[in-house]
């Protein structure tokens, strides 16, 4: 009768508490918040985005090993039980009397189908109507899913401390490895994890970590899992965490966020956070490196040369060790230090660190500061907290640096595919998100009269055509003053040809050319190459006073040198679910009728860019780029030709000097650099394009493409190059002759046998300006 009775109480139980339980169906598609992961083209690793920092892995995927491991630490009978493990159940009720008249924490006798009950299904309040329920789901689901799903759900679910969830997490975060590397150790102490994450975190606790890996490894040998001489080898081995190789990660904070943002709007913040994505984006590691260091040193150039801003604070020497130590790093410090100076002397000031070393300061390394210093006392007071560097190949010495109040911004790309190569929006992305490079709008000065030539080139005005670089000026209408535009230095060259006055960047002749061409068509082809959709049109927009970002001159830039075809920056190469499947893809087929859709509503369609668009006649193109190779060759870009290689470009210098830039390009890359405050002011009398931008522009050259061979602008057929007289503009064969680019159908009438051919898709365009607006 007591039996019948158990067995009916126990038949209502479980119908009772059976009416409203969660559906457990949802487990067999049930895909655990993963994380997102941004690598560079050669994938090194660049940025990680999670709400869980979870990496899921195929049951297929995880070794026996660790398998093993944790069913001996969490639930010997797991492949046996029914979900719930009876005796276990009664021998964790006998160790918990134990534990109650020892007054210790109370165990559980849960199995790992339990929990995984618990974390998917229930909430974690401890009460015996969740017991029951658990009990109930864990058998249902035992009957409905294999041991091999719930372990998969189990190990990529559970929570191991160190920010990781899931067993791959956990093997990165502690060991830096794949749990396919892990040896027996290891794979004991993630098992020993889950119990408390917290407590038996090696980093904090070590004893009581080893103490509880060793009792895993016990367990293991118990169980049969592993040999007396395995476990022996384990117990003895210390605990040996890794953190993560810094060679196999790139510094690309401005270029992860840009990323970040294209990919949210593809797929929706949900899927980028959740996912388990796999991006590999355009960026090129070494390239990354070389711009970075070379907007930092540029940046770094600039500031030096406008003055020293002086010590941090000055503090107490009697307890400097102690002081110096708790000073908070003042950000933007980067790979320098904090110092307190100890001496000073004439000749050197001796400084102590923040590790309490005692080191040196040679004059030499302060002079920077003013030309005419004679003594390190005239600059330093003891007591003085400085920001310093140790030299290179003598680390026994330092020099004395400052952080720069100037910002700035580069980016490199491939003309042909769009492929954005390299992006830094400043000097540290850890003290400002903002993007110089993609969200700064500024002023582009000069830069903008290449765009000025290209339309009276894309007119029929040919580059050797004259025109008079003198005083001008224009009437901007009724009420407004007249303009007077001026050259940078207020000198004036005479009749030059056109060419010239894009070589030197003379402002009248900018005026001049675009008269010709009238404002409509120069107002047009600036917003047709993308500078700016809705540019004013008044005569100063020639010389630059209109907003855009360095991204998009770029962009502009590298149209020019992709014979006018269209180019659309790529940042994204290709991305993965977390299954492996290409769901993205970035290249230069069609795909017609492409859409995407969210992820948990369907796999998306692999998205391929559209054939390129002709932005500009070829041969106008040519033209231009020729011209741009003068600049470097004879103009206001000649430091460049230092690097011995074919290259076009153009400086740009804002009025007041508030922005300086120059963009630069071969045939493989476009390079554009800017320099300004973050709040516009001038960056000095004397800065510009050339001095301040461009150097940054040479750094890179230097080290990123100095064993690059160069390569030559490829000449349309519609163009006949001709040897001409840079003063006059007329054919000539003597030495000293430049070679200017026509478009073969303008060839001049003094060399009739050249043939005509009509190339020329803008020549229908009318050559005068046919509106009646008033500037």
């Amino acid at each position: 009768m007591l039996s019948l009775v158990a067995i009916a109480v126990a038949v209502y139980i479980v119908y009772h508490y059976s009416k409203d339980l969660p559906d457990y169906s949802q487990l067999a598609n049930y895909h655990p918040p993963s994380v997102t992961r941004i690598y560079s083209r050669d994938g090194k690793l660049i940025e990680e985005y999670a709400v869980e920092h979870r990496v899921f892995v195929p049951i297929g995927s995880i070794p026996h090993s660790l398998i093993e491991a944790f069913i001996a630490a969490e639930d010997k009978n797991f492949f046996t039980h029914p979900g719930v493990d009876i005796f276990g159940i009664i021998r964790a009720a006998i160790t918990n009397i134990s534990n109650m008249l020892q007054h210790r924490r109370v165990e559980g006798g849960s199995t790992i189908t339990q929990q995984v009950v618990k974390n998917f299904l229930l909430t974690p309040e401890r009460s015996l109507e969740r017991k029951i329920k658990e009990a109930i789901l864990s058998y249902m689901i035992s009957q409905t899913f294999t041991k091999e799903q719930i372990l998969e759900l189990y190990l990529n679910q559970l929570y191991l401390g160190h920010s990781a969830y899931g067993v791959a997490a956990a093997a990165q975060s502690y060991f830096n490895k794949s749990v396919e590397e892990l040896n027996l150790s290891e794979s004991a102490l993630l098992a020993g994890l889950p119990k408390a994450p917290s407590a038996f975190n090696p980093e904090k606790n070590y004893a009581r970590a080893k103490e509880r890996r060793d009792y895993v490894i016990s367990r293991m040998l118990e169980d049969g899992y592993i040999t007396q001489a395995s476990a022996l080898e384990a117990i003895a081995s210390p605990i040996t965490l890794v953190k993560r190789d810094r060679t196999e990660t790139v510094t690309a904070g401005y270029y992860a966020e840009k990323v970040r943002d294209e990919a949210v709007q593809i797929f929706g913040k949900e899927d980028f956070y959740k996912g388990g994505l796999t991006i590999i984006t355009a960026l090129d590691t070494k390239i990354q490196a070389c711009a970075e260091q070379a907007l930092r040193h540029g940046i770094r150039e600039y500031d030096r040369k406008h003055g020293f801003h002086g010590k941090i604070t000055n503090i107490n020497l009697e307890h400097w060790q102690t002081a110096l130590a708790k000073m908070e790093k003042p950000p933007s410090l980067l790979e320098y230090e904090l110092a307190v100076v100890l001496e000073v002397s004439d000749k050197h000031a001796k400084i102590g660190l923040q590790n309490s070393k005692i080191s040196t300061i040679p004059l030499t390394e302060m002079q920077w500061t003013g030309s005419n210093l004679k003594s390190a006392k005239s600059l330093l007071n003891k007591g003085d907290v400085i920001i310093v560097e140790a030299i290179k190949n003598n680390h026994e010495l330092y020099g004395l640096r400052q952080i720069p109040l100037v910002n700035g911004g580069i980016i490199v790309l491939n003309p042909t595919t769009g492929e954005v190569l390299a992006s830094l929006g400043g000097y540290d992305f850890s003290t400002s998100k903002f993007d110089r490079a993609t969200q700064a709008l500024r002023q582009p000065g000069s830069l903008s009269k290449t765009f000025v030539y290209l339309a009276a080139l894309e007119n029929n005005v040919q580059p050797n055509k004259i025109f008079t670089d003198g005083p001008i000026e224009i009437n901007q209408g009724v009420g407004m003053p007249s303009w007077r535009p001026k050259n940078y230095k207020g000198d004036f060259l005479g009749e030059v040809t056109m060419r010239t006055g894009l070589e030197k960047s003379r402002n009248l002749v900018t005026v001049r050319v675009a008269q010709t061409v009238g404002l409509n068509k120069v107002a047009e082809i600036i917003k047709r190459f993308g500078i700016n959709n809705e540019p004013k049109k008044v005569y100063s927009m020639v010389l630059g006073s209109i907003e855009t970002t360095l991204e998009k001159m770029t962009i502009a830039y590298a149209i020019i040198a992709n014979s006018g075809k269209k180019v659309v920056p790529k940042y994204i190469a290709l991305i993965k679910d977390r299954n492996g499947k290409v769901i993205y893809r970035n290249n230069t087929e069609k795909c017609e009728g492409c859409t995407i859709q969210h992820l948990q509503d369907s796999i998306p369609p692999i998205i391929i860019s559209q054939e390129p668009r002709l932005i500009t006649d070829e041969a106008s193109a040519y033209q231009i780029t020729s011209m741009l190779t003068g600049v470097v060759e004879r103009g206001t870009a000649g430091k460049a030709k230092k690097l011995g290689k074919i290259i076009a470009g153009k400086t740009g210098t804002t009025n007041d000097s508030l922005d300086t830039w120059f963009i630069g390009f071969t045939p493989r890359i476009v390079v554009g650099t800017y320099v300004g405050y973050d709040t516009p002011k001038t960056l000095g009398r004397t800065a510009t394009g050339s001095s301040v931008a461009l150097p940054i522009f040479i750094h890179f050259m230097e080290n990123a493409y100095t064993d690059i061979p160069t390569l030559a602008f490829k000449v349309p057929e519609s163009i006949r190059l001709v040897n001409i007289d840079q003063r006059t503009g007329l054919p000539m064969t003597n030495t000293g002759s430049i070679t200017e680019a026509f478009k073969i159908h303008d060839i001049i009438n003094e060399l009739p046998d050249f043939p005509i051919e009509d190339n020329d898709v803008f020549h229908n365009l009318p050559t005068k300006d046919q509106s009646q607006e008033i500037y």
